[in-house]
């Protein structure tokens, strides 16, 4: 997502139309980080042109070694970004709003129909639906972001450090690659 080279964003929008975009995309954020990734970026970038793509990197990127919700973390500091603190505190609350009321309803109706055959095949049919949107999320994401070998090559150290190693640690070692691919670069072009 990151592009150094797109347009400044178009303005701070008031909080109202903050709220509105966010309560919005946190009603369709289905299927987690990468597909809300594509919310926000379709929404706030492209759509709005209240963001920069580099945005959404930048939050990712100091969001991710927290802990919590990542997505949530992002959300609120993409309100920040575009409204202070008040931005932040509204831009959470929008997001969060909608998926409090939908699992709300949605574990009274697994409470009451527990055993019911509907119920559990829409549980499965949403898992797997949620894996193939996340995939094709993050397959956009990546191909958007990796565009170097360098960058592939961390892209694909960091999805085999993943499936050994902390999430925080993955992301440090790959920010330590970033500095040093940077300061060659910048050795490269001094010389």
């Amino acid at each position: 997502m990151s592009d150094l080279r797109s347009p400044a964003p178009a303005g701070r929008p008031a909080l109202g139309a903050l709220g509105a975009a966010l309560l919005r995309i946190g009603a369709a954020a289905f299927g987690g980080l990468g597909a809300t990734l594509i919310l926000l970026q379709r929404d706030l970038v492209e759509r709005r042109g209240w963001l920069r793509a580099s945005d959404l990197s930048e939050a990712l990127a100091y969001t991710k070694p927290l802990p919590g919700s990542t997505i949530v973390q992002i959300v609120t500091f993409l309100g920040w970004r575009l409204g202070g603190w008040g931005g932040a505190l509204v831009a959470t609350v929008a997001f969060v709003l909608p998926s409090l009321a939908i699992m709300t309803a949605a574990a009274a109706v697994v409470q009451a129909l527990p055993d019911e055959g509907a119920v559990r095949g829409a549980l499965l049919g949403l898992r797997i639906a949620v894996l193939g949107l996340l995939g094709a999320a993050l397959w956009r994401l990546a191909r958007s972001e990796a565009g170097s070998a360098v960058l592939r090559l961390v892209l694909v150290a960091a999805l085999a450090g993943g499936l050994v190693a902390n999430a925080a640690l993955v992301i440090g070692a790959a920010g330590l690659v970033g500095i040093a691919a940077d300061r060659m670069r910048s050795v490269r072009r001094d010389a």
